[in-house]
């Protein structure tokens, strides 16, 4: 359930996607995002930290600097799962991609309300 309006707003992301390259491959625990071209995903984390006080995780090993993780896993509701995506958006933005604010946030709460918890 959390994870599916993660996926959600990936894919209303232009210019991102998932790591996972398919439903079989994703995991109920977190999600990989690719960056789009040209964005580097050090500047998305740095500053959805820095300047939005929230922390995604970090590209590992081939993944660094092209993906960035948002967990869904643990004690959160998706008002919480909607206040990282925003974040993400926003430091996303900041990075230079060419994203519709606001659409990834949109595409998961159209989800949330409507399959329920």
């Amino acid at each position: 359930y959390h994870a599916a309006g993660v996926r959600r707003a990936v894919a209303a992301w232009d210019g991102c996607e998932l790591v996972a390259r398919g439903p079989e491959w994703a995991s109920d625990t977190v999600s990989a995002i690719y960056t789009p071209e040209g964005v580097d995903a050090r500047d998305v984390i740095a500053g959805a930290y820095g300047k939005y006080q929230t922390s995604l995780g970090s590209g590992l090993n081939k993944l660094a600097g092209k993906a960035f993780r948002i967990g869904h896993l643990g004690s959160l509701n998706p008002v919480m799962l909607c206040g990282a995506l925003s974040a993400a958006e926003m430091a996303l933005l900041d990075a230079g991609a060419k994203i519709q604010p606001g659409s990834g946030v949109a595409a998961a709460q159209e989800y949330y309300r409507n399959a329920g918890a």
